[in-house]
């Protein structure tokens, strides 16, 4: 409820069975997951491994009432360890400072109102705005102008693909991605 008042957009699933969880997350692949670590079944640190074996850019925020599990979390490479109860301003910090900032544009927008050479622009923006960087940041990075930043993610250019490898790798996503062939 929280969660919904903080993120009023977010598609939020809720389960207490672990065993429901890995079904859940192939089926909707979530960018951020809630979790408990000691859950009946599983550990929530073995399920976090599985989940981001699956995709790597996932989220991983527990939450639990054992401060003894905070140093193991950080071996997922967690986003936030919370301790019960947690407060909303706490929660909220937490969805602010996320390891992999979830992009407010979706795959679904990018297909409905671009194509081609504008889908993988589109998906250029979408992939450094999730890294929080400026066009100014990736032009230096690309060592190329800020103009030719915005002529890709516009669609007026296209990289070729010695290039496009380039930014999958600056970017930190697959070929597949960027493309637009996997999500």
């Amino acid at each position: 409820d929280e969660l919904k008042v903080i993120v009023p957009d977010a598609d939020c699933t809720g389960t207490s069975n672990s065993l429901e969880v890995m079904p859940l997350f192939e089926k909707n692949r979530y960018d951020v997951v809630f979790m408990d670590i000691d859950m009946p079944g599983v550990n929530g640190l073995t399920l976090a491994k599985r989940i981001l074996e699956i995709y790597p850019r996932t989220n991983i925020i527990y939450i639990t009432g054992y401060e003894k599990y905070a140093l193991d979390s950080y071996n997922t490479f967690a986003s936030a360890f919370l301790v019960k109860p947690v407060s909303t301003k706490r929660l909220k910090e937490v969805m602010e400072n996320l390891r992999h900032p979830v992009s407010a544009i979706s795959e679904e927008e990018i297909a409905a109102q671009y194509s081609g050479s504008a889908a993988i622009g589109a998906r250029i923006r979408k992939y450094r705005e999730q890294l929080k960087m400026s066009r100014a940041e990736f032009a230096r990075l690309m060592n190329v102008s800020v103009q030719t930043i915005y002529r890709w993610e516009s669609g007026e250019r296209m990289p070729d693909v010695v290039i496009l490898l380039e930014i999958a790798r600056h970017l930190r996503v697959t070929m597949d991605q960027l493309t637009g062939l996997k999500s």
